[in-house]
């Protein structure tokens, strides 16, 4: 008798590796991933010229890239991603003249209005 259940067992351990369940079905948490100086639209707005540059690392932080070749040069990136897919993007780009003072600042952070992101999981379809 113990020989029968012991087959069942193995028998029903073996028919369910063949599962025709799907993994990519099963829901998954997707990290959300900030990547960059975060642009707050209050601080963006409170850029003047004039400006030297540390009052403007004061406000914003270091920015994110450096240009070796263009040292009068600040840009600022913020992107928000989730599950390898871009939710929102801003760029800054600031420019000093050589006394260190701020001339000009461009970018899509400057007019943008920041766009929720959502946290709901987008439906399956089959």
């Amino acid at each position: 008798m113990k020989k029968i259940y012991c087959l069942l067992a193995v028998a029903v351990l073996g028919l369910s590796a063949c599962s025709t369940a799907k993994l990519a079905q099963i829901p998954s948490y997707k990290l959300k991933i900030i990547q960059g100086n975060e642009l707050d639209q209050k601080v963006v707005n409170s850029l003047q010229p004039g400006m030297s540059r540390e009052q403007v690392q004061m406000l914003l932080g270091t920015p994110l890239l450096r240009d070796p070749f263009h040292a009068n040069r600040w840009d600022y990136l913020f992107v928000i991603s989730r599950a390898s897919q871009i939710q929102e993007e801003r760029k800054l780009t600031l420019y000093f003249d050589a006394n260190g003072k701020l001339i000009h600042a461009e970018g899509d952070a400057i007019t943008a209005q920041p766009q929720p992101v959502s946290t709901a999981v987008p439906e399956k379809t089959e």
